[in-house]
């Protein structure tokens, strides 16, 4: 077992450095040719990147976009073929959907023996296969250990999706557990999404009933929007639903009745209504929905470049590239990665036309850890 092992570790060893050897050489292409034509995962089909992530659905489109401008990153996206192959020589596996997923294949992709495989990937070894995780919430206190850094680069805000044609009301506080023993219940979100508040008027003074929806299970955003209202799962279940699964997050498709609410990312409905004048290809579906305030605070903010993320919102978040602590000073991990002056740090206007806000020195940091998730 020790010899099989050791052979597994040299090979995974091997294919990181045939990977790296082309960084240099991507990166240099990337900076000739300037911006490359619209993709989602590496295109053409069969071409393969030296630093592969999967994950977040939040993060995948910056995420391509980062890849015309630092050319050894392959982001493959949360949603498309079932199935993906990141390398020549290696396994295709199942499509990682969502941050906690993407932070499952990286770490099964960090055990060299293999004898761990990505839950989804139906019993294939991805060992050596996944440089790093997209993720939209920061490291889980629920595995506690420094496996993992998450580096951030950009910010990202939260608000809630509303039916355009709706009279849902459109500036709702967040509300607190302090008021929870409050009646008649204020109309908060937190009251919202524990069923405490389940109508609302139209204008017309006829009760609407409010379906409370959130993303599927293992999405960043449904873990990030619960904890921004003080609530976990077991609090909003029976109330708020991801209809069996098939709420994508960042997806207003499926927000079709006068009473439909569900969290949405600020930055993807900014990326989505850029679409047309990105260089890769975002998937404009968000339906006809329309942001809402909280609190007063407008999630988007009017400039002299256009309409931006209102750094200022009062549900905001840190993204996150997340990769193995093990591998922070290899050259090619430490140069895209890592610091303010890291090549993604550096792409600052990219950031910003997927409708993300920069962070400036916090860009690159590598203070957040969190064990191996299985």
């Amino acid at each position: 077992m020790g010899t099989i092992s050791n052979q597994i570790g040299y090979s995974m060893l091997k294919k990181h450095k045939l990977r790296f050897g082309a960084v240099a050489t991507l990166a240099l292409a990337g900076l000739a040719f300037g911006t490359v034509s619209a993709s989602a995962d590496p295109t053409p089909a069969g071409t393969f990147k030296p630093i592969v992530g999967v994950g977040s659905d939040t993060t995948q489109d910056v995420g391509n976009g980062l890849g015309t401008v630092v050319a050894a990153i392959g982001s493959y996206d949360a949603q498309g073929s079932a199935t993906i192959k990141v390398s020549a020589t290696g396994p295709t596996f199942n499509r990682p959907n969502g941050s906690t997923s993407g932070v499952q294949a990286l770490s099964a992709s960090a055990n060299a023996g293999g004898n761990r495989t990505f839950p989804a990937a139906g019993g294939v070894s991805i060992a050596g296969e996944v440089d790093f995780a997209r993720s939209s919430s920061g490291p889980s206190s629920a595995f506690v250990g420094t496996d993992l850094t998450f580096i951030p680069f950009a910010r990202d805000a939260v608000s809630y999706a509303v039916n355009s044609a709706s009279d849902f009301p459109r500036d709702i506080a967040l509300g607190s557990a302090a008021q929870d023993a409050i009646v008649p219940a204020p109309f908060t979100l937190r009251n919202i999404y524990r069923c405490a508040v389940t109508t609302y008027n139209d204008l017309e003074f006829t009760p609407v009933t409010i379906r409370p929806l959130i993303p599927q299970a293992g999405s960043g955003t449904r873990s990030f929007w619960l904890q921004a209202l003080g609530l976990n799962e077991a609090q909003v279940a029976g109330c708020a639903s991801d209809l069996g699964g098939t709420i994508q997050e960042h997806d207003g498709s499926l927000i079709r009745g006068a009473g439909d609410i569900v969290p949405f990312s600020v930055a993807q409905f900014l990326s989505q209504s850029n679409y047309a004048s990105l260089p890769t290809a975002v998937n404009e579906r968000r339906g006809v929905i329309d942001l809402g305030k909280i609190a007063g605070a407008k999630p988007i903010r009017l400039t002299a470049n256009g309409n931006e993320l209102n750094a200022a919102f009062p549900v905001n978040r840190l993204v996150y590239n997340v990769v193995e602590s093990s591998r922070l000073a290899e050259p090619a991990i430490a140069s895209t990665f890592v610091g303010s002056t890291s090549s993604v740090c550096a792409a600052a206007s990219t950031i910003r036309a997927y409708g993300f806000g920069t962070i400036g020195a916090a860009c690159g940091s590598t203070t957040a850890k969190q064990a191996f998730r299985y």
